[in-house]
């Protein structure tokens, strides 16, 4: 773990979790085995992210990539209950049930690759892409990014956007004061989804129980 001092900060405002899972290794290697991956002790991890809000390192705590039967395994014994659960979601993967869920919990979804991390080697671009945005983008002389933030910004979600491009981070910020018209939002729920992170493959070559298992949850 990172210690506070090392980032040069009294506290951090949000700690997650990053995935639901341990790697069993002093320093993280590629490619990574078989044998150094193993599931989490939710009760333990859970505690240890609570002492972490209660000492003061963090303001508040949440988890990513946790899919529903997690959740309730760590609502069943928080005393803290995460905040926030950052998943990948956009468009083309929307998330819907997994979104619904974590509002009955009273969870805020934060969306990672909200444009599908577009141009990058761990991403895709079939959200910049995608015909349907593209026809809505351009009837309403709005770019293909804002769209898709609009529509998540709809959801009642979170979001991270990365750009280093200052008049893409401009475009970016102008969302709020127009809506999708109830057609648009209607178009949009037509999109075939397609989730694009699997761990199954990514971290390892091989069948996996754990990743198998985290695979299936987050797509729920």
């Amino acid at each position: 773990m990172i210690q506070h001092s090392e980032l040069g900060l009294e506290y951090v405002d949000l700690y997650l979790i990053h995935w639901p899972l341990k790697l069993n290794q002093d320093d993280v290697k590629s490619p990574i085995t078989k044998e150094s991956i193993a599931s989490i002790n939710i009760k333990d991890v859970w505690e240890g992210m609570e002492k972490c809000q209660n000492i003061g390192l963090t303001k508040s705590i949440g988890v990513s990539n946790f899919y529903p039967r997690l959740i309730e395994e760590i609502l069943s014994i928080a005393k803290i209950p995460p905040v926030v659960n950052q998943v990948e979601m956009n468009p083309l993967w929307q998330q819907k049930k997994l979104n619904d869920f974590c509002k009955k919990k009273d969870i805020l979804v934060t969306g990672y690759s909200p444009l599908g991390a577009y141009n990058t080697a761990w991403g895709h671009n079939r959200v910049m892409e995608c015909g349907v945005l593209q026809d809505i983008a351009k009837s309403r002389g709005k770019t293909v990014a804002q769209v898709s933030l609009r529509w998540m910004y709809e959801q009642g979600v979170s979001f991270v956007v990365k750009s280093f491009n200052i008049e893409w981070m401009k475009q970016n910020l102008d969302i709020f004061d127009w809506s999708l018209t109830e057609e648009e939002v209607i178009k949009i729920s037509c999109i075939p989804q397609q989730k694009h992170l699997y761990l199954s493959g990514t971290m390892l070559k091989e069948p996996h129980d754990v990743l198998a298992e985290i695979d299936a949850g987050l797509s729920y």
